[in-house]
């Protein structure tokens, strides 16, 4: 009875560590399907980060490939933007090609036209050069009736030159030594001993003669061809335009007439042998010479 009642007093605590076994149990179910479940959830997890490494790592390639992509998408369009100007210089070049293609094309009809305007100019030239020398030989035979007849001007512009001009007539130089009485005066032969020269000759004309008053110049050269005592004025030589100096001058009054002139030329000093020249001029011409020849 006593351990009827006992067993009945352990029932609830039977049941009690019944429940409680059931409940370690349970917690002890719990604890490996939570650790089952933590295992794989770990696993996964590790799966996870594997996998989310690998998209990384695809990501990063992704990048790398969109970077590099993007810089051969950018030297394609450097490239493509040089082939375009490439293209555009060149159809530039070739149009330009083009325009002087036409450009000498129309210079080739132009030349062509010429030619043929040339051509036609050159049977005109043929024709004008037939005329041409046709002409010059007529030229020539007026250039040589022309030469003769200015020969002939000349010649008879010379004659009334001439005709109208003054001459010196009977030129005579007379040596003249005043040293000694007795000896011979005159006609002096020897240089050293001629004191004076005297001249004497006379200025004629013809009736075509332009009347008036004239200078008649004398120069006496000696035997280097100087002129003998020149004076400070000067002359002007017609025929040359030269300034010249002279021994001697005279005015004479010419009237048609014969007109006789005298010149006294004083030698202070002793002459040298040789041949001296006496020259006369009127108005700038020289009308006549004479030489003299002193031992």
């Amino acid at each position: 009875m006593e351990t009827l009642n006992q067993n009945k007093s352990n029932k609830p605590l039977r049941i009690g560590l019944i429940v409680l076994a059931v409940l370690l149990l349970l917690s002890l179910i719990f604890m490996i399907i939570s650790m089952v479940r933590s295992g794989q959830l770990e696993a996964e997890n590790e799966s996870l980060e594997s996998d989310k490494q690998i998209l990384m790592e695809e990501y990063q390639n992704m990048k790398t490939q969109r970077d590099e992509s993007r810089e051969e998408t950018a030297e394609i369009k450097s490239q493509m933007e040089r082939m375009r100007s490439d293209f555009e210089e060149e159809l530039r070049s070739r149009n330009a090609q083009i325009a002087g293609l036409r450009a000498r094309a129309h210079e080739v009809i132009e030349l062509r036209k010429q030619v043929e305007e040339f051509k036609l100019m050159q049977v005109d030239f043929e024709r004008l050069q037939e005329v041409h020398d046709s002409l010059l030989l007529d030229y020539e035979k007026l250039d040589d009736q022309y030469k003769v007849l200015t020969d002939q001007m000349q010649a008879l512009q010379d004659s009334v030159d001439a005709v109208r001009g003054l001459s010196a007539y009977n030129i005579y130089p007379l040596t003249k030594w005043e040293r000694w009485l007795w000896a011979d005066r005159y006609n002096v032969s020897r240089a050293r001993r001629v004191d004076q020269t005297d001249i004497t000759f006379e200025i004629a004309g013809t009736p075509f003669a332009v009347t008036g008053t004239r200078t008649v110049y004398l120069n006496m050269l000696n035997p280097q061809g100087q002129v003998m005592y020149p004076s400070a004025d000067t002359f002007i030589k017609t025929d040359t335009g030269e300034a010249i100096p002279y021994t001697q001058k005279q005015e004479i009054d010419f009237s048609g007439e014969n007109v006789p002139v005298r010149f006294k030329v004083e030698h202070p000093e002793n002459l040298e042998p040789g041949t001296y020249s006496i020259e006369v001029f009127v108005d700038g011409n020289l009308i006549r010479t004479k030489e003299i020849n002193l031992e």
